[in-house]
């Protein structure tokens, strides 16, 4: 008995046979002509060793062992089926597990609308999204705890591709009571003599040092008062009169209370979110949520730059 030698079309013409019941028919059901099929239903036949069906000139039936292997062949083809389907989908970005690594101020980036439309259109995609600090990000993907990252703009090693997703101006965060909350010529330089509520360095050093540069450029250092590590906590501190910040244009759209949002008209600086993945890992999920980021985006956004696919250079 050699079983290796069985292929699924030995079992798609069998299962053909056992419902028709009639050589002619099966053999044109399975678009080939009778002589081939009725080769292959004998090559079948030897390769179990056992007699599947019963024929003469009247009528052709399933022995015992043929009606045993009908049922078991009909799963088997099914089965085949829906790994074949699988594994196109996995190719596709239609399927599959993704692990997705963000910052919090991704969340007024335009992700969760991202991740609710991939959910939607392709529901057999499993997301999983991990909040995780910009630094640490680099270390998750390259233990593989996520598989895809948006971090704030950084310097990112040579084994990891990358991508500029979003752009958006910085903007002035003061208390809705500060004087320079309604100050009609507004400039950075007027921040002077505050106390400066930070994004910590540690957990984004191209932000903060980008951050202390503005001020530097507009003539003086910041007096950093606090230090924290999430963009949300600044906001809220900043609106319980705790100090001053300088923070993405995205997070004018939380809807805390207690702020005021300012342009900052003598600066161009550019806040950028990257998107981050494995050099070598040409995974469809990875280039497909890219896909829904970078066409859902934010309306608001200062500017949304289109980048190469996954795998793509950097």
């Amino acid at each position: 008995m050699s079983l290796d030698a069985i292929e699924l079309r030995h079992l798609r013409f069998f299962v053909a046979l056992a419902e028709e019941l009639s050589f002619v028919r099966a053999a044109a059901r399975c678009n080939v002509s009778q002589p081939p099929f009725s080769v292959a239903i004998q090559q079948l036949e030897g390769h179990l060793d056992v007699v599947l069906v019963e024929r003469n000139s009247r009528q052709v039936r399933l022995t015992e062992a043929g009606q045993a292997l009908h049922q078991r062949a009909q799963r088997l083809l099914a089965q085949s089926a829906e790994s074949f389907a699988v594994t196109r989908r996995v190719s596709e970005g239609k399927s599959g597990r993704l692990r997705v690594g963000f910052h919090a101020s991704m969340i007024f980036r335009g992700l969760a609308e991202a991740v609710a439309a991939l959910e939607r259109d392709e529901p057999q995609v499993e997301l999983e999204l991990v909040e995780i600090s910009s630094q640490d990000q680099v270390n998750a993907l390259l233990s593989g705890r996520i598989d895809i990252g948006f971090a704030h703009s950084m310097l990112v090693p040579e084994s990891l591709a990358s991508t500029t997703v979003y752009s958006e101006p910085f903007l002035a965060c003061l208390p809705a009571a500060h004087l320079l909350a309604v100050e009609a010529d507004f400039v950075l330089s007027m921040m002077r003599n505050e106390n400066f509520i930070m994004f910590s360095r540690p957990a984004s050093p191209a932000y903060f040092d980008r951050i202390v540069s503005l001020c530097v450029e507009a003539g003086f250092t910041p007096t950093i008062r606090y230090s924290v590590r999430q963009w949300l906590t600044v906001v809220a501190m900043v609106g319980r009169g705790m100090g001053v910040a300088i923070v993405p244009e995205c997070l004018s759209r939380t809807g805390m209370a207690g702020v005021t949002f300012r342009p900052l008209p003598d600066s161009a600086a550019i806040s950028t979110i990257q998107c981050m993945w494995l050099a070598e890992q040409q995974s469809p999920l990875v280039a497909r949520l890219l896909d829904y980021v970078r066409r859902i985006g934010n309306p608001t956004a200062h500017a949304m730059k289109h980048a190469p696919a996954a795998g793509g250079p950097r």
